[in-house]
């Protein structure tokens, strides 16, 4: 298993290869390929679309790869800018929102 640091020397050598603005395009593409992975997951599971083909999970898996390699190489490109106290705060904006739905379904149940 690579190292964070060589993940990051790797995607420096893409920058240098192929430049920043390439990189961006192929973080958008793969975003897009994991949308149509998800879409074609849940025809599988809710409406048994592609309910003998095995490739759909192994299709899924890989695009959430390729995300992820993309969103630690952006990470990486705005990494002067605090990302984790943003995420800190929309995660706690989050909780936030669960904790309400809990309350309104709880609030529903017991009034039945």
């Amino acid at each position: 298993m690579l190292s964070k640091e060589e993940r990051i020397e790797i995607y420096n050598k893409a920058t240098q290869l192929w430049g920043e603005v390439a990189q961006y395009d192929q973080c958008i593409e793969e975003m897009g390929e994991l949308i149509v992975a998800i879409n074609k997951y849940k025809r599988k599971v809710l409406y048994k679309e592609y309910s003998d083909n095995k490739k759909i999970i192994e299709n899924l898996v890989e695009e959430i790869a390729d995300v992820s390699m993309c969103l630690e190489q952006m990470r990486y490109f705005f990494r002067d800018y605090n990302i984790d106290e943003v995420l800190d705060k929309k995660m706690q904006k989050f909780l936030g929102q669960i904790k309400e739905m809990e309350e309104k379904n709880k609030k529903e149940s017991d009034n039945k």
